[in-house]
């Protein structure tokens, strides 16, 4: 299996974009249920609090509040996630970066 602690693993990037619906939902929608659907009960309660730690971490940006526009706020944030998770994978940045975005629009 996959070691979930490993930030550009495939477990994880799907993992995170079944939780928050990105590139399936025309707007953020996190749900547990979705992922332990996927997963199962067992992993599932290994990949959430990762899941949610990671988008906490995204969230402690101060983009919202420094940038012009929306597409300068994705990019700070974005760039603040990456200084916290050099090994993180672009996709799961896009992820978080696609809700942090909607949320502060």
């Amino acid at each position: 299996m996959v070691q979930i602690s490993n930030l550009d693993s495939p477990l994880l990037i799907e993992a995170v974009r079944i939780w928050t619906g990105w590139g399936n939902s025309i707007m953020p929608y996190r749900d547990d249920k979705r992922l332990i659907n996927r997963f199962g009960d067992d992993l599932a309660a290994k990949l959430l609090p990762l899941i949610k730690s990671l988008e906490e971490d995204f969230y402690s940006s101060d983009a919202q509040f420094t940038a012009t526009n929306l597409q300068e706020m994705e990019r700070l944030a974005s760039e603040q996630f990456k200084r916290m998770h050099p090994t993180i994978s672009d996709e799961i940045v896009k992820a978080y970066a696609w809700c942090y975005t909607f949320d502060f629009r």
